[in-house]
């Protein structure tokens, strides 16, 4: 079997970016148009009150399925300039309800004294983040679009993402994820990612900017200055990128550069640390003007949206109420800010941080110049979009989504991922008419029946995603019988049960019958470093087990190339 190595550095997608770039204002009409927009935008945002022009820097959540009296109250009274989708503050039932639900709240916005609609926005990265599931077709994690080294495969998956969210009325994916994923116990970023090579990630971030800007969406680039190299979770706390400038535009920096020169509308700040940009300690980079104005507007030239990730996040929340954490992001350079469906916050805070932000622009704290530059580039991208100025909302047509095509395409994307790092022993692919064993810590049934379907004489097993040592021994002690075993692996660095489940296996002598699968990031390998039979599988979605199957019992040939390095993992 082919002994696979981490994607070689590719000649950086920047140039090409720029070029394009130039190419577009280089069409008949363009700057006249971009003028023309300007001055639609500054005229409207000289007509708001300041409430008007506040209102339309929230991004906010709410709670149900419906446009519900509060959130009714949240458009047309307090004039939110756009709303996040979210499946676990009960948005989604449909595809049917999602559209219904964005075009009343859009109608609403568009009846207002400026034509303003919403942003209507929703985190779609594919993969395990992806808040609309049911009845959309999801495309693979970012990090198996890069195991397929094709950048058009990552243009393919934001082109069928984009073109279902602007059938639902969804006009903004805070997506795509281009921080670079260097560090393997990083634990938020992992798979969201494209690799951990940094003109690789340029490289397929951009395709993805272009794609979503070819549909009609805005794409969202994320999360700025870099969140590929943490060590924390900064939903939970304040993480410290650690490193000089030098390393930081080297690697973390360059997908960003990338997304700016292929036209990006928005980029997404991170909660994150970062002393060689900001003196200040414990001031997270969304809280930083050196980091938002200075070093994204002014160095790197970026024109668009600077929104700040969710101000109700840990890394957040543990030192400033949202009031004050909107304020603060909002004197760095954020235009929008951003209030998600955090654990233990409720829609009424976004209220609070509203007040508080009114409150500041009146006293002088916010000076009326940073208020209208962020209205003004708000306006501007509604207008550019068609969000603003249209009377009606966009026509939605759920029937457009999850269609036999778009099913298609995810699920080739799936079969281009799946990646065999090893096979010393030439294990694959399984015979169907072996008897096996498939040990699935924490599994889906349901899912599993893929895999059983392929050869009847494997049966499936279903211990605790943690096991146990005493289930641990009985299962060992089952697969002395089973000619051949399928261990299913998912972040065993937090669930060590399944490591010591695969290690106890090869001490057994087991290890010449049995294949290690990682359902999420590859690095779960480095735990089993012994296992003669390695695959990524990078996801346990049905598409992925599917293309995972077919692979396994030789009815589609690995194809994957690891965009990661394991560490001490030596491919052989």
């Amino acid at each position: 079997m082919r002994i696979v190595r981490p994607l070689p550095r590719p000649v950086s997608a920047a140039l090409l970016s720029c070029a394009l770039a130039a190419l577009f204002w280089l069409c008949p009409g363009a700057p006249a148009r971009a003028q023309d927009q300007r001055a639609r935008a500054q005229a409207l945002t000289a007509a708001m009150s300041i409430p008007e022009k506040v209102g339309q820097t929230l991004l906010v959540f709410f709670e149900g399925p419906d446009l519900s009296p509060a959130l009714r109250t949240m458009i047309a009274t307090h004039h939110v300039g756009g709303l996040l989708l979210y499946d676990s503050a009960g948005n989604v039932d449909s595809m049917d309800q999602v559209a219904r639900l964005t075009g009343q709240a859009q109608a609403l916005a568009l009846s207002g004294p400026h034509g303003l609609g919403l942003f209507i926005a929703v985190d779609q990265e594919g993969g395990p983040v992806a808040r609309l599931r049911e009845g959309f077709a999801v495309p693979p994690p970012n990090m198996a679009l890069g195991a397929t080294a094709s950048a058009d495969n990552a243009a393919l998956a934001a082109r069928v993402t984009a073109r279902q969210l602007k059938a639902l009325g969804v006009n903004m994916n805070l997506a795509p994820v281009v921080d670079v994923n260097s560090n393997p116990a990083n634990p938020i970023i992992g798979v969201r990612s494209y690799g951990e090579n940094p003109q690789t990630v340029a490289r397929f971030g951009a395709a993805a900017v272009r794609a979503h800007r070819a549909e009609g969406v805005m794409a969202c680039a994320k999360h700025f200055p870099g969140h590929g190299d943490t060590g924390y979770d900064s939903h939970v706390r304040l993480p410290t990128v650690p490193h000089a400038l030098a390393r930081l535009r080297a690697v973390e920096l360059t997908p960003f550069a990338a997304a700016v020169a292929a036209l990006v509308p928005a980029v997404m700040t991170a909660h994150v640390e970062v002393p060689a940009l900001e003196p200040e300690p414990g001031l997270p980079a969304t809280m930083s003007s050196r980091v938002l104005e200075g070093l994204l507007r002014r160095d790197m030239g970026f024109g668009g949206l600077i929104i700040s990730d969710s101000l109700t996040m840990g890394a957040v929340a543990g030192r400033f109420d949202p009031g004050e954490a909107a304020v603060r992001a909002f004197l760095a350079g954020a235009d929008v800010l951003c209030f998600g469906a955090d654990r233990g916050h409720r829609p009424e805070e976004q209220l609070a941080a509203l007040r508080r932000m009114i409150q500041a622009v009146e006293s002088g704290e916010i000076p009326m110049s940073r208020l209208d530059a962020a209205v003004n580039r708000i306006v501007a991208a509604k207008l550019e979009y068609g969000i603003a100025g249209t009377g009606e909302p966009p026509r939605t047509d759920p029937g457009r989504v999850n269609t036999p095509e778009d099913r298609a395409a995810m699920r080739r994307l799936a079969g281009q991922s799946i990646t065999l790092l090893r096979d010393r022993n030439g294990l694959l692919p399984l015979t169907r008419r072996a008897s096996g064993m498939l040990l699935w810590p924490g599994g889906d049934p349901r899912a599993a029946r893929v895999f059983t379907d392929q050869s009847p004489g494997f049966t499936a097993h279903f211990p605790a995603a943690d096991p146990a040592p005493e289930a641990r021994a009985e299962l060992v002690e089952a697969a002395r019988q089973a000619r051949r075993l399928v261990v299913f692996t998912r972040r065993a660095d937090r669930n060590p049960g399944q490591a010591a489940l695969v290690n106890e296996l090869l001490a057994a002598g087991l290890g010449p019958r049995l294949a290690v699968v990682s359902l999420d990031v590859p690095y779960d390998a480095a735990l089993t470093p012994e296992a003669p039979c390695l695959v990524a599988a990078w996801s346990d979605a049905p598409q992925q087990i599917d293309a995972l199957t077919r692979m396994l019992f030789g009815l589609e040939r690995p194809s994957g190339r690891l965009p990661v390095t394991i560490p001490g993992l030596d491919g052989t």
